[in-house]
């Protein structure tokens, strides 16, 4: 049985790791356990600032050997999504831990070494691929942190070293969470002002409503607008492998430049999907090459080179 999975057989259903990162106060853990089946793993000691009828199960932990005790237990089982507040915190616990285990990964003054960083980079990347072997969503909380580009000042995650910027590559959806007025939102398209990542094409800003009621947005408007997307992808992805396998054959069986010209017009009449119309293009042009076929730019069709000679 083969291992290789096509585009259009993607799981829609695959587990989603989102950054959750923005302004003090604007309710970023509330968001964050707003997910389906959410467990906290608590390293900020902040579940008490959500409101109590918000609140869902959680670990407190002080050290990544009882994070790593937590994800290796049954406990989770019952749980879909992993929620890990703050990252930076999670960073902190990772370099004490990866210290202990080779105490030579510290300089003389305390501050990690360059292989240090390289290791605790590895272990950031490993816990989302962990988690998401256990089929379980992964959403890090975090603090901002301005920081500058040039003449302008970023907004981006607080966390110590490149981890943050390195995990990036691993998520499916950064947001930045501000307060815009009265409002709460998050936005998951990069500006100039702060980072954020919109890899499954969700809205660029979206309203977080006050949770007068269930505590379920994230669940409802962040992770089925992914699958929707996904869907639509996928969708998308199967006529576009339609209309390419289709082109390609009727190219293939040209042989003579009545069918070239024939297999042109109908080509040109079709939908573009992506890249569709540039590979048939491609296509043809070698194709044309093959059997000496030349373009008459007076007449608009094509002929063979001898009759165009």
């Amino acid at each position: 049985m083969s291992l290789i999975i096509q585009p259009n057989k993607l799981d829609n259903n695959a587990p989603i790791s989102c950054m959750i990162y923005g302004q003090p106060g604007c309710g970023k853990t509330s968001l964050a356990i707003s997910s389906e089946r959410p467990l906290l793993i608590d390293l900020d000691r902040g579940l008490h600032r959500v409101a109590t009828k918000n609140q869902c199960p959680s670990v407190q932990v002080t050290n990544y050997k009882q994070v790593i005790d937590i994800l290796s237990s049954n406990d989770i089982n019952d749980f879909q999504t992993i929620v890990i507040d703050t990252f930076g915190k999670l960073i902190d616990c990772m370099g004490i831990y990866i210290c202990e285990q080779n105490p030579k990964l510290r300089q003389a003054d305390g501050a990690l070494t360059t292989k240090a960083w390289g290791a605790i980079k590895v272990r950031a990347h490993e816990l989302v691929q962990w988690i998401f072997s256990k089929n379980k969503n992964v959403i890090f909380v975090a603090h901002e942190k301005e920081e500058k580009d040039g003449d302008d000042r970023i907004l981006r995650p607080d966390v110590a070293g490149s981890s943050g910027k390195d995990l990036i590559q691993d998520l499916d959806l950064m947001g930045y969470m501000q307060m815009v007025g009265n409002k709460r939102t998050i936005s998951f398209t990069p500006t100039h002002k702060f980072y954020a990542k919109n890899s499954l094409e969700l809205p660029p800003v979206i309203e977080v409503p006050n949770n007068s009621t269930r505590n379920d947005f994230y669940s409802k408007a962040i992770v089925e607008a992914v699958r929707k997307s996904r869907e639509e992808t996928r969708r998308i992805r199967a006529e576009y492998d339609k209309l390419v396998d289709k082109h390609n054959k009727n190219i293939e069986i040209i042989s003579d430049v009545e069918q070239f010209n024939m297999a042109f017009e109908a080509m040109k009449e079709d939908e573009t999907i992506w890249d569709s119309t540039l590979l048939w293009k491609r296509a043809l042009k070698a194709k044309a090459d093959l059997l000496n076929i030349v373009f008459n730019s007076k007449l608009g069709v094509f002929e063979n080179a001898v009759d165009n000679a």
